[in-house]
């Protein structure tokens, strides 16, 4: 018998908003190698580790494979029809009763499609407004901010290549080496054409190496920096609007109480460094300000991204190719999974829940009355901390979760995780067994990145084809299928009953027509030709590479700027703010990427050497961190560029950074919680008893 004939397919990284292109190479039906390719529109060849890596996730010997059911306290296999009779028995007496009794947790690294569908299956067959996202965590407050300035919620507002063409950006929050490497080549290419770039955070990162200019800002202080640089522009007369908007007067008003010595000691640096960066800011042609979760991660992170896009849009760089203002989106789908209706707020194309317009158009479409259709529920934060609460309170009593492991990534994890095992019912669908899936009442096996089909949005607004090149494994079922099931199963199959994934798709295209985030002019032929950024609203007509021009899609075509309200918390002397973030070598809750053989690393409190001496610590001892919200032990790692006033935790794994995160405490506008900023003390420990009270993925050190 002749060998299987290999075969090539082209697809997409599963893992970073920067969306590389890359082709499978597939022997037997199974990949075998990764090869990146040159005519990649974002990364033109280049492709991180952690992509390289991602076959080692394909057929990992924890791969889900069948359903799992709990019988007496354990998980065990079933079949999908008894999985399918427990979805019956378990949600419809509550779906009868009150659909807000049941929630939807989704995630920002699904597919268009499967955001699109998620978002219809919750309000049409559960008929259910609590529906939320992991995305709530990454870019709430940028995209917020934005929303409510110009219309627009698109990450970028350009081309990457713009980038190259800056001569000043100011990375702010935002590590950009480590966590969307493939981005590097642009920041390269500013630097090559003479281009000055300063990395804003209160650590020295490998993007700061790079960057060669650094500002180490004291936690939380962004927005005044922000504040204190328009003051700036203001004295010496760099006041040029973008366009005409709204309340401009205020907030240029507003700026007098941000002279450059309060900066300085808020933010604290010295006036000189504030100065300095000032001085490049009005000089530079086309400045450009890149925010990340640094800013964002706040209970203000929407008034500080507010700030920024004050400042560009009155120096009049905003919308400016090669300058202006735009967000670092962070998960693979990260732009697309918060556009087509898993916030709880939205419906497909960017529309709101809350317009009776949209809410026409979209029931409509669906066959029902827009008055059918449930009002906005809980954020994902206020979602989880509702769970197993009692129903007289807007308790929630079963959960379907797909894609996420909120038990790792939510603030206050161990509050969170005392949450969902209160749950009558915890439904997840997912591939590997995530922390979330091992406290489940029932399991589904879903699809990989490469098992299926479908579309992603990169942080450019870039719409490219994810192109299935091999099926699941066992009885594991595309997540998009496992939806329809779901509904069948609680008898409410009308609007599911596809019979296959390219009937999803057309749909969904066709259900963002004129939306903001316009997908209609797109088919998987015309991907097939080109990726295309959105809005493209007809499929002869163009797409749209710069998105922030005015007029906007405002009631006047108007921008409306806003008086933030940022302020900084200064502590009594020595004492330590919490911040969190991530390793270059890992992703999000780490499902993934804590089981990949090539990419190891370690949880550690990253702290100054300075810091760690006062305490008597050296590297590598174990010390415990005690917040408000909880504790964990971790070892030192002494990082000379981090400010002394600050440590930093990664948060990948289990047991560590969001157990010490505050739950409760939610940004007004975008309701994010505070996960920088935490105040936190240290408690050297010895050995032992680090060794008897640390979870085992601290014990070990290593990857799951």
């Amino acid at each position: 018998m002749s060998a299987p004939t290999p075969t090539t397919v082209r697809t997409t990284c599963p893992y970073c908003a920067v969306q590389c292109n890359f082709d499978l190479h597939l022997e037997g039906g199974l990949a075998v190698k990764v090869t990146p390719t040159r005519d990649c529109p974002v990364a033109h060849g280049t492709v991180c580790k952690k992509g390289l890596a991602a076959l080692s996730d394909l057929r990992h010997p924890d791969r889900l494979s069948t359903p799992l059911l709990r019988k007496g306290g354990e998980l065990v296999p079933v079949g999908w029809a008894e999985a399918m009779a427990y979805v019956r028995e378990a949600l419809t007496p509550l779906l009868d009763s009150d659909p807000n009794r049941v929630g939807v947790f989704g995630s920002g690294s699904l597919t268009n499609e499967k955001t699109y569908l998620l978002g219809k299956f919750a309000r049409v067959a559960l008929k259910t407004g609590n529906i939320d996202y992991n995305g709530r965590y990454c870019m709430a407050s940028a995209s917020t901010a934005m929303n409510r300035t110009v219309g627009y919620d698109r990450g970028l507002g350009f081309p990457l290549e713009d980038i190259g063409t800056s001569d000043l950006i100011l990375l702010v929050g935002a590590n950009v080496a480590e966590t969307l490497p493939p981005i590097m080549q642009y920041l390269k290419a500013a630097k090559d054409r003479g281009g000055v770039i300063y990395a804003i955070d209160p650590r020295a990162t490998t993007t700061t190496k790079v960057a060669g200019r650094g500002l180490n800002l004291r936690p939380g202080s962004d927005g005044v920096l922000a504040l204190g640089l328009l003051h700036q522009m203001k004295a010496w007369g760099k006041i040029r609007p973008t366009a005409p908007a709204h309340a401009m007067a205020e907030v240029l008003a507003h700026t007098g109480d941000y002279p450059a010595a309060r900066v300085a000691h808020e933010c604290g640096i010295s006036e000189t460094e504030f100065l300095t960066l000032a001085r490049a800011y009005a000089d530079a042609t086309k400045p450009l300000i890149l925010t990340g979760r640094g800013p964002e991660h706040s209970a203000q992170g929407t008034d500080t991204v507010q700030a920024f896009i004050n400042l560009a849009f009155l120096t009049g760089h905003f919308g400016k190719p090669g300058g202006g203002y735009g967000t670092l989106t962070g998960q693979g789908n990260g732009q697309g999974g918060r556009e087509h209706g898993q916030k709880n707020d939205q419906l497909p194309g960017a529309r709101s829940l809350r317009d009776p317009n949209h809410r026409a158009e979209m029931a409509a479409l669906w066959g029902v009355a827009p008055e059918d259709l449930p009002q906005p529920g809980y954020s994902a934060q206020e979602l989880l901390n509702a769970c197993g609460q009692p129903t007289e309170q807007g308790g929630i009593e079963a959960l379907i979760v797909l894609g996420s492991n909120p038990v790792v990534s939510a603030a206050g994890a161990g509050q969170v995780t005392e949450r969902l095992k209160a749950l009558k019912h915890l439904i997840v669908i997912d591939f590997l067994p995530s922390e979330t899936a091992q406290l489940a009442t029932l399991v589904l096996p879903g699809s990989m990145w490469c098992e299926e089909e479908g579309t992603t949005t990169n942080l450019e607004g870039r719409v490219q084809r994810r192109r299935r090149a091999m099926t699941a494994p066992g009885a594991a079922r595309e997540d998009w299928r496992i939806l329809c099931d779901l509904a069948a199963a609680v008898c409410r199959p009308q609007g599911f009953m596809y019979s296959n994934f390219r009937e999803v798709q057309d749909e969904f295209f066709a259900a963002t027509k004129g939306g903001k985030a316009d997908y209609s002019g797109l088919s998987a032929e015309r991907l097939d030709r080109a990726s295309a950024q959105w809005p493209v609203k007809s499929a002869g007509g163009p797409d749209t590479p710069h998105a922030y021009a005015p007029s906007y899609p405002t009631p006047d075509g108007l921008a409306t700027l806003r008086v933030p309200e940022v302020r900084v918390t200064l502590g009594a002397p020595r004492s330590l703010t919490l911040i969190t973030g991530r390793l270059g070598n890992q992703y999000q809750s780490g499902t993934q990427s804590r089981r990949n053989p090539a990419l190891k690393a370690e949880a550690t409190a990253q702290m100054h050497p300075g810091t760690a001496a006062e305490y008597g610590l050296g590297a590598g001892d174990p010390v415990r961190l005690r917040t408000a919200h909880g504790e964990a032990v971790l070892p030192v790692a002494l990082t000379p560029g981090i400010r002394p006033d600050t440590v930093f935790l990664p948060f990948h794994w289990p047991g560590t950074a969001n157990l010490l995160t505050d739950p409760d405490t939610l940004d007004p506008h975008s309701r994010m919680p505070q996960f920088k900023g935490t105040a936190v003390t240290l408690h050297p420990v010895g050995v032992a008893a680090t060794l008897a009270g640390a979870p085992p993925s601290i014990r070990a050190a290593a990857p799951l």
